[in-house]
């Protein structure tokens, strides 16, 4: 038994251990050294639900293949840099981006995501709605009825065919790209109503952060 006990202790040591090599922790500030509060913290392009104390703080569990940190400011706009196994990154934003403030108002809900052309992450505009808290989401049968009349802009046909208003189609195709919790899939079919927490949509520049494939538009879902 004791032995057990032994072989048991060293056992949740190393999990122990390989959880604590997961967590990130870090410091935001401002030009002047000061603390950057409320700061929220994207791993690659998906909120971690994370935010900077009053002190500019932040601590963060990571989970696999993450490459890249954001953060995110309503006052000084948007910092990213490339995750290489560190246990502390710090982030200073150098000046304020006014030009960042005026395209996301403070309490807007914001989508980030990757410009090839630019090379650099970005805040996105976007339609959203979030369902986490919305207690008709049980009503819904599939995805698409969820989606059908809820989002500006968006029309979901009877054969659950979704088509993006205003955007340029390529080569007469209409269907928009779907990416679910920052992974680009060919079908939302699969998803339930009950598990969906928020869904975008974007078009024109900010869907052509996507390439090619944005062209008739993006929608993205985050899932609970």
């Amino acid at each position: 038994m004791k032995i057990s006990k032994v072989l048991l202790f060293i056992l949740l040591l190393f999990v122990g251990f390989g959880y604590a090599q997961n967590k990130l922790t870090g410091k935001v500030v401002n030009s002047k050294s000061k603390p950057v509060a409320n700061a929220k913290i994207y791993l690659d392009s998906i909120y971690s639900n994370v935010t900077t104390n009053s002190m500019g703080e932040f601590e963060v569990l990571l989970p696999e293949k993450v490459s890249t940190i954001n953060v995110y400011s309503t006052q000084y706009g948007l910092l990213s840099s490339k995750l290489n196994n560190e246990d502390i990154m710090n982030f200073m934003f150098l000046e304020s981006d006014k030009s960042m403030k005026e395209r996301t108002k403070k309490g807007d809900k914001i989508t980030i995501g990757y410009s090839k052309e630019n090379q650099k992450y970005q805040v996105l505009n976007s339609e959203s709605i979030g369902v986490e808290k919305d207690k008709n989401t049980a009503i819904y049968n599939t995805i698409y009825d969820l989606i059908r009349g809820r989002l500006a802009g968006v029309t979901v046909s009877r054969d659950n065919r979704i088509t993006i208003r205003g955007v340029s189609s390529v080569r007469n195709i209409s269907d928009p790209l779907f990416v679910v919790d920052g992974m680009i899939v060919s079908s939302i079919d699969y998803i339930s109503p009950n598990n969906v927490k928020n869904i975008s949509v974007l078009k024109g520049a900010d869907a052509a952060t996507y390439g090619a494939q944005g062209s008739s538009g993006v929608i993205l879902i985050t899932t609970k």
